[in-house]
């Protein structure tokens, strides 16, 4: 068995699975998996450190998580961090921490090795739930600290990513809520890197989306009171209806959207954001869907390291 921790900005997630090998190379069949709102990237775009308590929390996730793997034959482990740790000063810090709290050698990915990841991971993911995809894909991934934003083809071969420091946990922090603001702060750091798409962005291409904010509004869409990875990859979300559950999850005060079905308590103050995020992005790709994949840099760290 496999397992992947991934430590992002607003959770700490686990994933075990089952390995398998075919013809189109290795299938992941997850076995375990777990999410704790671990927030460790609680005021680092304000500080540019990470907080006493969010490391402890973080800590205390990881020393969890070490406990329950050594229920399983685990044969290799790889550990990753993302947006929060990559953008800190004190990251040294923290992975001494983990290293010496659990043995664990932390990979802090790169925005293009955090972009790559994904797209692998959701390619993958919605090309074994059997949806059809066109020639080239777009996967977009809305963190907590960063957005990525990888353009590659139906094979799987990657032809550009790029990460730029907008996600739901930062926008929240920066409260860029309302739609003109968050809008123009979306505009000006995603600008750039659309342009070096090296694709028509308002041509025929299929649209993936990944990370907490994009299952987490197909899980509302759904209702779905228990998360099933099945019903999410693969599922549709169009334009209109992100921009409706922004509107609505907006206007929604914090204690009303932690009851919603579909919505984990532990999101329910960000996502207003990272649904504005996903909204704003749909607009500037031209995009009118997007297609839904549960599948990440979580899996998809083990088709490229």
């Amino acid at each position: 068995m496999i397992a992947t921790i991934d430590i992002g900005t607003n959770s700490t997630r686990l994933l075990i699975a089952e390995t398998a090998h075919t013809e189109s190379g290795m299938q992941i069949m997850p076995a375990v998996r777990q999410l704790k709102i671990t927030r460790l990237g609680q005021g680092v775009n304000a500080s540019g450190h990470l907080r006493p308590e969010a490391l402890e929390r973080t800590y205390q996730a990881l020393a969890e998580y070490q406990e329950l793997l050594s229920h399983y034959p685990i044969e290799r482990l790889i550990v990753t961090a993302t947006s929060a740790v990559r953008d800190a000063a004190n990251q040294a810090e923290f992975l001494k921490g983990v290293k010496e709290r659990t043995g664990w050698a932390v990979r802090v990915l790169s925005g293009q090795e955090e972009a790559w990841a994904s797209f692998v991971g959701a390619w993958k993911a919605v090309q074994d739930a059997g949806v059809f995809l066109g020639d080239e894909l777009l996967v977009i991934d809305i963190g907590g600290g960063s957005t990525e934003i990888v353009c590659g083809r139906s094979n799987g071969e990657v032809l550009f990513s790029g990460s730029c420091q907008v996600g739901a946990v930062r926008m929240t922090e920066m409260d860029n809520q309302e739609l003109g603001s968050l809008q123009k702060t979306v505009r000006e750091r995603t600008a750039a890197l659309i342009r070096q798409l090296p694709v028509d962005v308002s041509g025929n291409l299929t649209v993936i989306g990944v990370g907490g904010t994009i299952t987490t509004l197909a899980a509302l869409e759904l209702e779905l009171v228990d998360y099933d990875p099945d019903k999410i990859t693969g599922f549709c979300l169009t334009k209109e209806r992100i921009e409706a559950w922004f509107e609505k999850l907006a206007r929604m005060k914090l204690h009303e959207r932690e009851v919603l079905p579909g919505l984990n308590p532990g999101r329910a103050d960000v996502i207003p954001a990272g649904a504005g995020i996903c909204a704003v992005l749909m607009d500037l790709l031209g995009a009118e869907r997007i297609l839904v994949s549960d599948g990440d840099l979580m899996q998809g760290v083990w088709h490229i390291f």
